[in-house]
Parts: structure tokens; C-alpha cells; sequence
């Protein structure tokens, strides 16, 4: 009988082990997330004319990073896939929760996608109108990860009690360091800005700090942000051209970050130009853009190599400061896709040109 006993003990025990190491592998949070290949879609869709007019002919791809939650299984297979990149949340997420970074990358989307609309618009000499409709935190600064101030990331800057809407970044750090003067050397006025924070509007009280004081030498943005404990703003704004013909608008759904920036460009200027910028191409572009042209450096690049390589991509243009890691991850998967590094919108458009001259004579 006690023979059985324990047999039946080893038996539970050895159930008991197997299901709590299973739980552990398959449904246990983990502090790590997965960055793997994502999307490689065309970007034709996502920009408009209100001509009506389309692109014809080859594709501009937009490509992104497929961000994931593992269970410790997967993180376990991450580390040994060669296409996949493991990482602790805090180094992504910092003090954000998952849905405030979310909710701040698509801040962030909203300002390239205008970013864009407006290099277009510079590169063709399009007569074209520029209106804030909002300036957006971005990043807020801590201390002994405490934020210093009363703003959080996604706040929208309004105006300040009373006073007209803030037309700029520049426009708002005048009001709001000219209302702030006397506060300064002790003076008990308050000075209330109005904000939007998740769809409420409400009035916050602003302090000046220590930092402030010591900031005069400063640029007004950056004493602005010293006001508001911010490290970093977006202007949300509209960027219209002059003739309505001429008027684009980009929807780009759940993708967030500013990496298309430069691929939404080259989308915006094949449809505003005759004939066919990618000559038939299938071409692939990663990058954020300045309304001044200029490229900047992106993340994922390893996985935005897979998914476009996977989508027949011919011509992946990455920023010039990605492109040694991107040729890298290209030589590893034995790609025929040709990879090119850009510093400016000027460099992207020649590289065109020079792929599409090659692609015929051959």
C-alpha cells in the first residue's frame, strides 16, 4: 500500500514539476521583447491626391518592424534566430507603459507623415501653406524616474489661459516664458496653460524651476522645455499646397514611428511628377526625412532587410548611418536586393535614377 502511496506521490510530483515548467515556458510574462521582420507593404495606398491621380508602374514599399510580447519559449528561440533581436522592455519601453509608447510612436507618425508631405512639397517647388494645429510632448524628463513637471508624453500644448492658440513651438515658448518672468524672482501669480491629454482638455499650473533660471543663455525651444519638463516636442501640423490639385494626403493606419518618413517622400513626389519614378521598379525605402530633405537613421534594420528581401524588393534604400549593418544582414541571407545608404532625399532620387538606368541597359 505505501508502495503505491509513493508511486502516486512521484507521479503527482512529476505533474506538478511538468506543469509548473510548462506554465513558466509557455505562459509566464517575461521583461523582454522580440523584434522580428515585420511588414513590407506598397505605399501607393496610403497617399492621396486630391487630383484623384495615381502612381502607375513599379511599387515604393514601406517596410516595419514586427514588435512582439514573448513567452520565455519564445524567447529562447529569438536568441538563437539569426532574424530576430531580443531585448529588455525598459531599454524600449523606458517608463512608458506599452500603450503610452504606442499612443507616443503614433504622435511621432503624425509629425513625419507631415515632415514628408513637406519635403515633397520643397524638392518640387510647390507653393505650399504650413499650420500648426498642435505641439505634442514627446518625451518627458526624469529624475530617479519621477517626472519633473506636470506634462506627460502625448500632451497637447493648447495656450495659456486666456491667451491665443500657440502657432509654433517658437510662438509658445515666447507666451509662455514672457507670462513666466516675473514668477521667477518670487512673485505668487500663477500661470495656467491649457492642454489636451487622452481627449480632456484641462488647465495645468506652471512652475518654474531652478533650471530655468540658469537657462537664459538657452534657445527659447529649449527653455520651453525646461519649462514644461520635457525633453523633446512635434508640431502636429497641416501642410497644404496652394493649388488644391496639388494637395496630398497620407493615411498610414497602425504603423507608428518615424522611419517612413522618406519612403512616404518618394511616394508623394511619384504621384505629384509625370511618368513612373521607379521605372518598374519594385523599390524599398526605410528612413526618416527632415521637410529639408535630409535622411536619418532608423532601428530594425536587420529585420527590415528579411521583409523586404521576402517581398521581391530589387532596391532597398536605407539611411547612410544603417547602411553597413543593412549590407551585412543582405550578405548573411544571400539577397540579389541591391542596398543602397542615403543622406539626403537628393541622394535617394539619384540612386533611382542610377538603378533604373542599370536595370534597362542590362
Amino acid at each position: 500500500m505505501r508502495r503505491g502511496l509513493t508511486a502516486v506521490r512521484r507521479i503527482l510530483l512529476t505533474a506538478a514539476i511538468t506543469a509548473f515548467v510548462m506554465w513558466g515556458l509557455l505562459y509566464a510574462p517575461t521583461p523582454y521583447l522580440v523584434y522580428e521582420p515585420g511588414i513590407a507593404v506598397p505605399v501607393e495606398p496610403m497617399i492621396a491626391l486630391e487630383s484623384g491621380a495615381s502612381a502607375d508602374g513599379g511599387q515604393f514599399l514601406l517596410t516595419a518592424v514586427k514588435l512582439i510580447e514573448p513567452n520565455l519559449w519564445g524567447v529562447l528561440k529569438a536568441t538563437v534566430n539569426r532574424d530576430r533581436d531580443v531585448y529588455q522592455k525598459s531599454s524600449v519601453f523606458g517608463n512608458y507603459t506599452k500603450e503610452q509608447y504606442a499612443e507616443r510612436l503614433t504622435v511621432i507618425m503624425e509629425g513625419s507623415q507631415y515632415d514628408a508631405v513637406e519635403a515633397a512639397y520643397r524638392y518640387l517647388s510647390v507653393p505650399y501653406e504650413v499650420k500648426t494645429e498642435a505641439i505634442v510632448i514627446t518625451d518627458i524628463i526624469r529624475i530617479a524616474e519621477q517626472p519633473v513637471g506636470r506634462l506627460r508624453a502625448g500632451d497637447k500644448l493648447l495656450r495659456l489661459d486666456g491667451g491665443e492658440a500657440f502657432q509654433s513651438v517658437e510662438s509658445a515658448a515666447d507666451q509662455v516664458i514672457k507670462a513666466l518672468e516675473g514668477k521667477a524672482d518670487g512673485t505668487s501669480h500663477s500661470v495656467m496653460i491649457e492642454i489636451e491629454r487622452g481627449g480632456k482638455q484641462m488647465m495645468i499650473e506652471l512652475e518654474p524651476s531652478v533650471s530655468y533660471a540658469d537657462s537664459a543663455a538657452q534657445s527659447d525651444e529649449k527653455r520651453l522645455a525646461l519649462l514644461l519638463g520635457a525633453k523633446s516636442f512635434v508640431e502636429l501640423r497641416t501642410v497644404e499646397a496652394t493649388h488644391q490639385k496639388q494637395r496630398l494626403s497620407i493615411s498610414a493606419g497602425e504603423i507608428g514611428g518615424p522611419s517612413a518618413g522618406l519612403v512616404f517622400t518618394l511616394g508623394a513626389i511619384d504621384l505629384l511628377t509625370e511618368g513612373d519614378l521607379t521605372q518598374g521598379a519594385r523599390i524599398a525605402a526605410t528612413g526618416t526625412i527632415s521637410p529639408d530633405g535630409k535622411v536619418g537613421a532608423i532601428g530594425g534594420i536587420k529585420q527590415k532587410v528579411v521583409s523586404t528581401s521576402g517581398e521581391g524588393a530589387e532596391l532597398f534604400l536605407v539611411p547612410k548611418a544603417n547602411e553597413r549593418d543593412a549590407l551585412s544582414k543582405s550578405k548573411s541571407i544571400k539577397t540579389d536586393m541591391k542596398i543602397v545608404g542615403v543622406d539626403t532625399l537628393q541622394d535617394a532620387l539619384d540612386a533611382i535614377a542610377a538603378f533604373a538606368s542599370n536595370r534597362i541597359n542590362v
